[in-house]
């Protein structure tokens, strides 16, 4: 039994708070086993461990991210869609599919910035290569960070030409879907069609069959622009709605399932997912790169009970720092929810215990959730003010980033910097 002393705030539930200045967490096993604003008399005597006066959080969790896009972060973004996706992403995941030597720097270089940012748990885009896929997963778990990792399925040609043959898809994904079986409790594989546009009838019959045989997550992207909506309704008339395509195929809760962005999602739809427990990575700072006029309407989300985390969504997003994710997630919701905007709260609610539920009982210091847990040294953002530990949350949440965050754990372990292993 390990006990930690500290300014413990998580949220157990959308909105709610619990902050326990000077409180205490008992962690047996990489487990919360309980959390205390005095220590019951057995547990009174044993070591604790003093974590200072900064704040204990509950680690960030990532939804939607894509390896190969790293190194594009920040480019193409004044363009058109048309123009970012063959200048840039394309030719990053291509490079990243037939490049080992170059996708194995760019996924360490990712799971550095992972360790930095706080994100002890993420939903991983690659590419179409299986090769860089598996080297992304084998160096997760040797990091001891937990993630779902997945190859991109994509053999249809969408706004550019096919990337891969329908039997590579279905060799490269099976081969992974092997390898994986049992290696890691922390690291899963995870089906990924790259969107319905992308792929062929035969490859998502193919993938909804592994997801039904495998017990495999999915996880793909649903409604992201007008683009894509026109495209699937184009070839699925019949389904009229993109939901009910995924649905078609099994890839839509019939296993635990995360569809990014649904900036274009319907009432319907929310409604299934909300049946169905698919999950919504909502990924603000990308849908503010992507032209449009409608994004995800997240409060008509929570409200119908879909679950919902927050993502990054690099390179569509610009950053890998949760808390900015978080800042925005709030001032994109003010804009779109007509005086309904997320609160601090709520925002943080997301890229904790939100998101973290893809992952089980992760992202909350409940008794029973895994111990994924953030140190904060906040004290140049506290400087001579005088704030209760909710404002220090709200002003790390805005002004702050990894430079704040001393220590991490996953699973109960205390994860070194990746780069120094």
């Amino acid at each position: 039994m390990k006990i930690y002393h500290g300014n413990i705030l998580f949220s157990p539930r959308l909105g709610e708070l619990t902050v326990l200045p000077g409180g205490y967490v008992a962690v047996e096993d990489g487990v919360v086993r309980g959390t205390y604003a005095q220590l019951p008399e057995p547990l009174a005597h044993g070591p604790i461990e003093e974590l200072g006066e900064g704040l204990l959080l509950p680690a960030f969790n990532d939804l939607h991210l894509h390896a190969a896009q790293l190194p594009t972060v920040g480019l193409g973004y004044d363009g058109d869609a048309g123009e970012w996706f063959n200048r840039y992403t394309y030719p990053a995941e291509q490079r990243y599919s037939s490049d080992l030597d170059y996708a194995a720097g760019v996924n360490g270089e990712l799971i550095h910035s992972l360790w930095e940012n706080g994100i002890m748990r993420s939903v991983i885009m690659c590419a179409t290569g299986p090769e860089a896929t598996q080297d992304l997963m084998k160096r997760l778990m040797e990091s001891g960070l937990g993630a779902c990792v997945g190859k991109m399925n994509s053999d249809h040609e969408a706004f550019g030409e096919a990337q891969e043959s329908m039997p590579a898809s279905c060799e490269g994904t099976r081969r992974l879907i092997d390898w994986a079986r049992g290696k890691s409790a922390l690291v899963r594989y995870i089906l990924s069609p790259e969107f319905v546009p992308a792929v062929s009838e035969e490859l998502l019959d193919y993938l909804g069959e592994q997801a039904k045989k495998e017990g495999l997550p999915v996880q793909s992207h649903m409604s992201e622009g007008e683009g894509d909506l026109a495209m699937v309704l184009d070839r699925f008339p019949r389904e009229k709605l993109y939901g009910y395509v995924w649905d078609r195929y099994g890839l839509f809760g019939q296993t635990p399932t995360v569809m990014a962005h649904c900036s274009y999602v319907t009432e319907e739809e929310l409604e299934l997912m909300a049946r169905r427990g698919v999950f919504i990575a909502f990924c603000p700072n990308a849908i503010q790169h992507i032209p449009g006029d409608r994004f995800l309407p997240v409060r008509r989300a929570l409200d119908l009970g879909v679950p919902v985390g927050l993502g990054s969504d690099i390179g569509g997003g610009h950053t890998l720092n949760m808390l900015q994710n978080m800042a925005s997630a709030i001032q994109v919701s003010k804009t779109l929810c007509a005086g309904r905007g997320l609160s601090a709260a709520e925002a943080f609610y997301l890229a904790t215990k939100g998101g973290g539920s893809f992952f089980g009982a992760v992202g909350s210091f409940e008794p029973g959730y895994q111990f994924d847990a953030l140190v904060i040294d906040d004290r140049a953002l506290v400087g001579h003010g005088e704030y209760t530990l909710a404002e220090r949350l709200q002003r790390l949440l805005y002004c702050g980033d990894s430079r704040h965050i001393v220590r991490r754990f996953c699973a109960g372990r205390e994860i070194p910097d990746p780069a120094k292993g």
